[in-house]
């Protein structure tokens, strides 16, 4: 989340001419920020330059390739607090010496220095990839402070305000100062204290790591379905046996899907369409609640931008009010269901589980789910893979945007195996689904904690004593400090972080494992 949410509100504030800074717009001295300032001096702190050998800075605005070169990411890949390396930009590889500079380090921090909307967002770079920025993002260096526990600090509530304060400029211009980051004040708990927040952020990467780990092997085994594609073609002739009078549109007899599917039945490969394996709950399509309503609370309303690659992403979904839900019978999901979207981006399939319940569905997905007797994480699995979406493109329709109808929905081709085969990517399938949805919640175990020492809720000793136990093999400490963390804070009023702390371990030890 960006730092300038809150950049608008109304306040009336005074300050003595101490305190000000270089800055001297209005917003830099909101009530909240100057409180946050004060805040973070009555516990130990220190800048945040003092903690970097290397000076804090931004990048050079790099000369950019089309589809290759070197790799560098952008504000973009800072929505959350470990960067994401998907959508790639790519830097001009001649150019290598003048951005050096610019190149990442494990455990680096960056934080985005303009836009509204995705100023002030900090992330840490955990990976080994040669990987640069381009000149909107600053790099941290954090080296007398673990770096893991500096980015869930940035985080923070008061990390937020402490960065705010140094934004300049008009709306859609914001700029951070790099000055400013330098000077924020960062809070410095002791050394095991910072290292037991920051496990917990090398912990979600560990099991980031691994569901990345196991994708690549799912995808590895449908990958010999689309081996060696025909070349595109721009014009093709229908052959009057595969005439179908459902469709009569070219992309229905693309000579390139076509060969991918008569080759898979031709190496022994068994296809059957989806509404054959399809349970009780059949293809249905979810639908907006009427006006369009979307409240801070109630039932959980996902949208095409919450289905991810096998699994559910509701941290940004909306609400729909309880009367609603009910008049939307039809769109309320169920654990296991299968919630495919066909409509603006068609062809992802996400997996509904028991923890993203109750939650609805608009028109641009239908849900559905599978025999018994079949692996619906296969099939989610397998709706997720580069043969399927060979297939979507076939069948999907439209002008300014593809959409699927429902029949074609059933008539995708879904490649079946022996039953151990699919419950091995079945059960891949849903590790996945768990390990990201488990790393997601331990960064934000990261950030909850920080809050807790700040406010007085947990004490350095409490984390330094749970740290000192797991070094030693005993985790009922851990358990005692997590078991008190809730969705909104520390022994907060939200549901429980961890609905499982079995589980919990159990895929951290699966994890360290592979």
């Amino acid at each position: 989340m960006s730092v300038d949410t809150l950049r608008e509100a109304f306040h009336i504030n005074r300050v003595t001419p101490d305190k000000i800074q270089d800055f001297l717009t209005a917003q830099t001295y909101r009530p909240e920020i100057t409180k946050a300032k004060e805040k973070i001096k009555t516990h130990p702190w220190v800048f945040l330059q003092s903690v970097c050998k290397r000076p804090i800075r931004q990048g050079k605005s790099p000369s950019y390739a089309e589809n290759a070169g070197l790799l560098c990411i952008k504000p973009k890949n800072t929505n959350e607090m470990i960067v994401s390396l998907e959508e790639l930009s790519y830097i001009q590889p001649g150019s290598k010496d003048e951005v050096a500079g610019q190149r990442l380090q494990k455990g680096d921090i960056v934080i985005t220095r303009s836009g509204s909307g995705t100023i002030g967002r900090a992330s840490i770079f955990l990976s080994d990839e040669e990987v640069y920025t381009n000149d909107h993002l600053f790099i941290v260096r954090a080296d007398a402070a673990d770096s893991h526990y500096t980015c869930a600090f940035l985080n923070t509530y008061w990390g937020q305000r402490l960065l705010e304060a140094g934004i300049s400029g008009s709306t859609g211009q914001l700029n951070l100062s790099n000055e400013h980051i330098k000077g924020v004040t960062l809070y410095t708990p002791a050394e095991l204290a910072q290292k037991y927040i920051g496990d917990k952020i090398r912990q979600a990467e560990r099991l980031r790591a691994w569901g990345n780990t196991l994708n690549i092997s799912i995808a590895a085994h449908f990958s010999g379905l689309v081996e060696n594609p025909l070349s595109p073609r721009v014009s093709w002739v229908a052959k009057k046996e595969d005439l179908n009078p459902y469709r009569i549109n070219p992309k229905q007899y693309d000579p390139v899907v076509l060969d991918l599917i008569q080759r898979a039945t031709a190496d022994g490969t068994r296809l059957e369409p989806l509404s054959s394996l399809v349970g009780v709950r059949q293809i249905a399509g979810g639908a907006t609640p009427k006006g369009a309503q979307y409240f801070d609370r109630g039932i959980l309303f996902a949208r095409v931008q919450n289905v991810k690659p096998l699994r559910l992403d509701l941290s940004d979904a909306v609400y729909i009010d309880q009367l609603a839900d009910e008049e939307l019978a039809r769109s309320r999901c169920a654990a296991d269901d299968i919630i495919f979207t066909i409509t603006g981006y068609p062809g992802t399939a996400s997996l509904v589980t028991e923890e993203d319940l109750p939650v609805n569905i608009n028109q641009h997905s239908v849900r559905f789910n599978i025999k018994d007797g079949i692996e619906s994480g296969y099939v989610c699995a397998a709706l997720n893979s580069k043969f399927l979406k060979y297939q979507v493109d076939r069948l999907a329709i439209g002008g300014t945007r593809d959409a699927l109808d429902y029949p074609s929905v059933g008539r995708l081709l879904i490649p079946r195996y022996e039953a151990e085969v699919e419950k091995t990517i079945g059960d891949q399938a849903r590790y996945v689904n768990a390990a990201v949805k488990l790393s997601q919640r331990l960064t934000n175990v990261a950030k909850l904690l920080v809050e807790a020492l700040i406010e007085g809720q947990l004490t350095e000793a409490e984390l330094i004593a749970a740290e000192q136990a797991l070094h030693a093999g005993n985790d009922q400490l851990d358990r005692r400090v997590l078991n008190r963390l809730r969705t909104d804070r520390v022994d907060g009023q939200g549901p429980a972080l961890f609905s499982d702390l079995d589980e919990l371990y159990r895929l951290l030890a699966l994890a360290e494992v592979d």
